[in-house]
């Protein structure tokens, strides 16, 4: 059984959990929960003490979800989340570095309102979000040619989306993106995903 150091709001966890569901290895995986942050078990299975972090039958950690995902692609079946052939593999990895930012700037502005009132800076807020914004309109650009693919790309969309939902629903992203508003409700309905909604 492999263990997955986890949060359950992450949207970089999701993005794992997405491909396990997908490729039938969900019932592989162990969630560890964020107690182990408090008690120091993530930190000594992962140097950089974040999560995901997936721990291997024989004490090997990966860590990053780009690296979990590569690594749950050759187990399993089911959708091949990284492509081989070059030109359709450089397509999956830009369009995942596009919801990545996104996610990351994501939590980026959401830790931002976390601070203390009188430290919380706006303009770092206002920066992350343009991030998010512009990111969206490349999606949207862009999202007839993702169809109704399942890969690395796809998922991390989902999951990137899913996580603007749930932290920055005020957004309002949908208004002017139709297309990638299609898109999402669709590839929300997938099993793996509804599977992996955040609680709350």
């Amino acid at each position: 059984m492999m263990k997955l150091h986890d949060s359950p709001t992450s949207p970089f966890v999701r993005k794992v959990l997405i491909a396990a569901h997908e490729r039938g290895l969900a019932d592989q995986i162990e969630l560890t929960g964020p107690e182990t942050m408090a008690n120091g078990e993530l930190r000594k299975e992962s140097p950089l003490e974040k999560v995901p972090a997936l721990v291997l039958d024989d004490g090997t950690a990966l860590y990053d979800s780009l690296v979990i995902v590569s690594y749950l692609d050759g187990l399993g079946s089911g959708p091949q989340m990284i492509p081989s052939d070059q030109d359709a593999r450089t397509t999956v990895l830009r369009r995942h570095a596009l919801a990545d930012g996104i996610m990351e700037a994501g939590v980026a502005s959401v830790m931002e309102t976390r601070r203390p009132d009188d430290k919380i800076w706006t303009d770092a807020i206002n920066r992350q979000r343009g991030k998010i914004e512009r990111a969206i309109d490349a999606l949207e650009g862009e999202v007839d040619t993702v169809g109704d693919a399942v890969d690395l790309s796809s998922i991390s969309m989902g999951a990137a989306l899913g996580y603007v939902d749930f932290r920055l629903g005020d957004m309002g992203w949908r208004d002017n993106h139709p297309k990638l508003a299609a898109w999402y409700e669709a590839f929300a309905k997938r099993p793996s995903m509804v599977g992996t909604v955040p609680p709350g």
